[in-house]
């Protein structure tokens, strides 16, 4: 800054956002969890080797993020995570598909009630995520802005994520007679016209979450090619339960 900008900063003539608070750390970050995951890490004084199940890998990432988001300034972003929990996704369903198998359950009995471990998996995973941003503060005092991003997943476990994520949301949380939508993680749906345009492998998906998202606090959809920034279409006939029923266990 030049000396002419402080002065102005000094008295009140500039007001330079979040200096005064955080001048020793960075503002808002794309936080790579998946590379962090990739064969284990060390956070603290404890050695985290990588997941191998979906419900370990929500608590390792949850505990990432929270501590991660705690000593930094500003909105923390996990990107994709649709596509980050999808590896972990296809290990509970080989290792829940094995053990249906060798209880002696038919194949399509056995792949029936491992999707259905994968998809109760999901669902808890998200609403433990929502339980814990929303409830743990940092060492500042403060909630973390959390926010996720998904939607570009086109695989089935990816978009059974997506799917498991924006069902949890619209659920909301609470007692029964008065559930509401919780605050973080915001969720942000990547759009993109050759993945979720009419016609295209995750239409009915990108469909179903506008539909649904009347009913939730927070809705957005970014569209992911930056040469395209017309408006997104959405048919509002669309069943968004139907969609994500459909998701849950006939696309794998």
């Amino acid at each position: 800054l030049t000396v002419e900008e402080i002065q102005a900063i000094r008295e009140g003539y500039i007001y330079i956002h979040d200096m005064s608070a955080r001048r020793d750390t960075m503002n808002c970050c794309l936080f790579d969890v998946k590379n962090v995951l990739s064969g284990g890490f060390e956070m603290g004084n404890l050695w985290y080797n990588e997941p191998k199940t979906l419900d370990v890998a929500f608590d390792v990432i949850g505990d990432i993020v929270l501590s991660a988001a705690s000593q930094q300034y500003g909105g923390f972003t996990v990107p994709e995570v649709d596509k980050i929990l999808a590896p972990y996704a296809e290990k509970t369903f080989e290792r829940q598909n094995n053990k249906y198998l060798c209880l002696g359950l038919s194949f399509e009995k056995a792949r029936e009630a491992a999707l259905e471990d994968v998809q109760k998996d999901f669902e808890q995973g998200f609403q433990g995520w929502e339980y814990k941003f929303n409830t743990v503060a940092s060492s500042r005092g403060d909630y973390p802005f959390i926010t996720v991003t998904a939607g570009l997943g086109t695989e089935p476990y990816e978009k059974m994520a997506t799917a498991a994520m924006l069902k949890i949301r619209m659920g909301g949380q609470g007692k029964k007679e008065c559930k509401k939508p919780v605050l973080f993680p915001k969720i942000v749906f990547l759009y993109d016209e050759k993945i979720h345009g009419e016609g295209n492998v995750s239409y009915d998906l990108f469909n179903g979450i506008i539909a649904g998202g009347e009913n939730c606090m927070f809705k957005a959809a970014e569209n992911a090619e930056p040469e395209d920034n017309d408006a997104v279409g959405v048919d509002d006939s669309e069943d968004y339960k139907a969609v994500f029923e459909g998701l849950e266990l006939g696309t794998v």
